[in-house]
């Protein structure tokens, strides 16, 4: 709450299963006006019952609605996003929906997870809540500097809260599954079919092709087969274009390996690409070849021939769907929008409630299912603490959705004595060529460090505010006086000087005064200095004409356009300098306000003999 109130915005980073959807309600429950909360859809229900339940009125949006480019038609005075890693990427059309959306209005990003590949992960999402220099009065003149840190700075504190995690009463038991000889010989296999493949001459566009298919080969034969189909679509869809372009090489990726790719370098736009089209025979060849996923599935069926509920997670559909079948029809299972118990159709939620909290009390059919097959779609946010084992049938590509899956068990309200966690290795010649294994833990080393340091123990105390900063208070004959504030940040002086009134509030003129000399000590950005000159030309003109509205939109516009931004308000200026004249005068652009508290540590004050009142 005191994040909110001085910065106007504020991470929540508690930890998995500790409740932040009833803190975030909390929050809400305080608020004056309508708040929003944009969430999973899968989490919708899950929501809408807690603010129920919470007696909290709350408008409800979706992740996936703002991925399509809508928005509530609501003027929230809160908004809450629940699994805000999600917007960790600012190029993605969601974070590009509902960044500039966030202008103006106080935001709560909740999230156990907020570094999934790399510390610009979460400085994404700082920007998300508070403008770039939210803590330059503490030393950090941008929140870009963050990523050349070497330890988390204890200002970050402010507005990213994480409290010490408090001890689960159960325990997490792990066992690796180590791939067998069977298992072992497939692995052999696929990397061997996959090097009888010419590929691209590309290199980086070989590498990607070799990643999908060893992804795919180190979950399932399956998953391998379905991946080498899509790949002899792909060659023949390039056929058909003239090359294969970056789009189409995006799409055949997938949204697991998106994250893992820098797109601007790999391949242009334009169809320039070429795919070797005697790779479809090569292909065709492999693909007659009957896969066999039989030795693991045998395996896991093993391990979870017991009574315990059971939630086996995997990134692959076509794994899935192998599993749900070799495991019996009395199997749930659920990928995407679909779901159900054996051959037959479920509403998702009923599958979910069957692992729920209200699990004894599950009658949608005769039987109670025992093990849940999903995708990685019910690994964020769920509440499936009926299950006392998880099976990772296969490894993500990042610690954070292995911690999001786990999540679902291992949370407040768990009533197993022990949670068993089964992870399926990948056969040594994958591990060898795709380093899955490594890949995680060096994730998980960064995100476990940074985290650690963000965590507030009681005993603490707050992180004291820097300098320098010098405030001089002139108080003469004449009314107003003056307030000068000189700052120094980064080789960079401010200097303001603002009017005083008597009748005005001190502290407030040197918190404005502050912040506006903090912003002459950061560099500006290219794109607001070139509307900066736009604006100043077209209000020449209008005090030419002597147009009082129009100049007193220009001044609204002039004062947004030279704030420190946040990452939705860097959106809208760009897009500001884009547009007509005519557009630009009549854009509506939120009020600036200085985001954070200012701390100030009077060094000398001087006192100057005055025959009026002083400005005590």
């Amino acid at each position: 709450m005191a994040a909110l109130e001085g910065w106007q915005g504020a991470l929540l980073l508690e930890a998995v299963g500790t409740g932040k959807t009833w803190m975030a309600l909390a929050v809400a429950a305080c608020e004056n006006g309508p708040v929003v909360a944009i969430v999973p859809a899968i989490l919708r229900a899950q929501w809408t019952d807690a603010a129920r339940r919470a007696k909290v009125p709350l408008h409800l949006w979706t992740h996936e609605r703002a991925s399509r480019g809508t928005l509530p038609a609501i003027s929230a005075s809160l908004v809450i996003i629940d699994e805000a890693h999600r917007l960790r990427d600012p190029a993605t059309r969601r974070t590009q929906t509902i960044a500039p959306w966030l202008v103006g209005r106080r935001t709560l990003l909740l999230t156990a997870t907020p570094i999934v590949n790399r510390l610009a992960d979460l400085i994404t999402l700082l920007r998300l809540a508070v403008p770039e220099d939210a803590l330059a009065l503490d030393g950090i003149a941008r929140l870009g500097d963050l990523e050349s840190a070497t330890a988390p700075p204890l200002a970050v504190r402010r507005i990213a809260v994480r409290s010490s995690p408090l001890p689960l009463s159960t325990d997490r038991l792990v066992t690796n599954i180590q791939p067998d000889e069977a298992e072992t010989r497939r692995g052999d296999g696929a990397i061997a079919a996959i090097a009888r493949l010419q590929l691209s001459e590309c290199v980086p566009i070989r590498r990607l092709l070799i990643s999908v298919m060893l992804d795919a080969a180190a979950s399932s034969d399956a998953a391998f087969h379905l991946a080498l189909r899509r790949y002899r679509a792909l060659l023949l869809q390039a056929r058909d274009a003239g090359g294969a372009s970056r789009v189409m090489l995006r799409r055949f990726a997938g949204e697991s390996l998106d994250q893992l790719v820098f797109w601007s370098l790999l391949a242009p736009d334009a169809a320039n690409a070429d795919l070797p089209l005697a790779d479809v025979a090569r292909v065709e060849q492999i693909l007659a070849a009957t896969p066999n996923d039989a030795p693991w599935i045998r395996v896991i069926a093993e391990w979870c021939d017991d009574a315990r509920p059971t939630i086996c997670f995997t990134r692959h559909r076509a794994t899935a769907r192998q599993l749900r079948i070799a495991l019996g029809d009395g199997t749930a299972w659920i990928t995407g929008a679909e779901a159900g118990v054996g051959p037959h159709r479920v509403p998702r939620d009923a599958v979910l409630a069957a692992f729920g909290p209200n699990r004894a009390m599950w009658q949608i059919r005769r039987h109670l299912p025992r093990i849940l097959i999903a995708t990685d779609v019910a690994a964020e946010g769920l509440d499936l603490h009926a299950a006392g084992r998880i099976v990772h049938v296969d490894l993500p590509w990042t610690a954070t959705r292995i911690e999001q899956r786990e999540g679902r068990l291992l949370r407040l309200g768990q009533r197993h004595a022990d949670v068993e966690v089964l992870i399926r290795l990948p056969s040594p010649s994958i591990e060898t060529a795709l380093t899955p294994l490594a890949r995680v833990r060096r994730k998980r080393r960064l995100a476990e460090e940074w985290l650690r340091s963000l965590e507030i123990v009681e005993s603490d105390d707050p992180p004291p505010p820097t300098g320098p900063l010098v405030a001089t208070i002139c108080s003469g004959h004449d009314d107003p006086a003056e307030v000068t504030i000189r700052l120094e940040r980064g080789g960079r002086t401010g200097v303001v000087t603002i009017a005083q009134s008597r009748r005005g509030n001190l502290a407030s003129t040197m918190a404005f005064a502050a912040r506006a000399a903090m912003m002459q000590c950061t560099p500006g950005d290219g794109g607001s200095r070139a509307l900066v000159t736009r604006i100043h030309r077209l209000a020449r003109h209008a005090a030419a004409r002597r147009d009082g509205p129009t100049l007193a939109a220009l001044d609204r516009l002039l004062r947004f356009a030279n704030a420190s931004p946040t990452l939705g308000a860097r959106i809208v200026v760009a897009r500001l300098a884009e547009a007509s004249d005519r557009e630009l005068v009549g854009a509506d652009v939120p009020d600036v306000k200085f985001a954070g508290p200012m701390h100030a540590t009077v060094i000398a004050a001087i006192l100057f003999r005055s025959p009026r009142p002083s400005l005590r």
